[in-house]
C-alpha cells in the first residue's frame, strides 16, 4: 500500500499575509518625539479618513517601539517615501543602518514625497494594532517623483 502525506493546507494566518501580499501600496515612515526619544518606523498601512477635517489612519503594531512614544507626544509625521528611498524604509522597517539618521528635527525625511504633520485624534483598539487616526496640522510637499511601491513582498518602481 502507497500512503501519502497529506498535504498541509495553509493556516488562515499565511493565506491572509499571501492576500495581502497581492494588494500594492505605497511606504510611509510615521516617526514621532517625546521627551528626547525619536522612533520612526515604515508603515504600509496608511490611508485617508476624511477631507474636513483632513485625517489620515496609520496602523501600528502594539508592541512598536514608536507607539509609547506617539501616545506620549500626541503629535506625528508621516513620511510618504520616493523612488529611491528604499534604504531608509528598510532602515525603519527592523534592518537599522548604522550612523544613519535621516529624521530631520522636524521629523522630515528629506526626499520625500511630502511630509504631514498630524496631532492625534483618536487611538482604536485592532487586533495586534492600534489604529492612529491623526489630524492633519501641516504639510511640506516634496519634489514631484515617483513613490516606493510595495507588492509582493518587495520594492516596485512604477513605469
Amino acid at each position: 500500500m502507497n500512503e501519502t502525506a497529506p498535504i498541509a493546507q495553509p493556516t488562515l494566518s499565511d493565506a491572509f499575509k499571501a492576500a495581502l501580499a497581492r494588494w500594492p501600496s505605497g511606504v510611509t515612515v510615521v516617526a514621532a518625539e517625546w521627551d528626547g526619544k525619536r522612533r520612526g518606523m515604515t508603515a504600509s498601512s496608511f490611508s485617508s479618513v476624511s477631507l474636513e477635517p483632513p485625517l489620515i489612519l496609520v496602523c501600528i503594531g502594539e508592541d512598536a517601539h514608536l507607539l509609547p512614544v506617539l501616545e506620549r507626544s500626541e503629535r506625528f509625521a508621516v513620511n510618504i517615501l520616493a523612488e529611491g528611498q528604499e534604504r531608509i524604509s528598510d532602515h525603519f522597517a527592523g534592518k537599522p543602518i548604522p550612523n544613519l539618521e535621516p529624521l530631520g528635527p522636524d521629523l522630515a525625511i528629506a526626499g520625500a514625497l511630502a511630509t504631514l504633520y498630524c496631532t492625534v485624534w483618536q487611538l482604536y483598539p485592532g487586533g495586534d494594532h492600534r489604529i492612529v487616526v491623526g489630524q492633519v496640522e501641516d504639510i511640506r510637499l516634496g519634489e514631484a517623483g515617483k513613490p516606493i511601491v510595495y507588492w509582493n513582498r518587495g520594492y516596485r518602481s512604477i513605469p
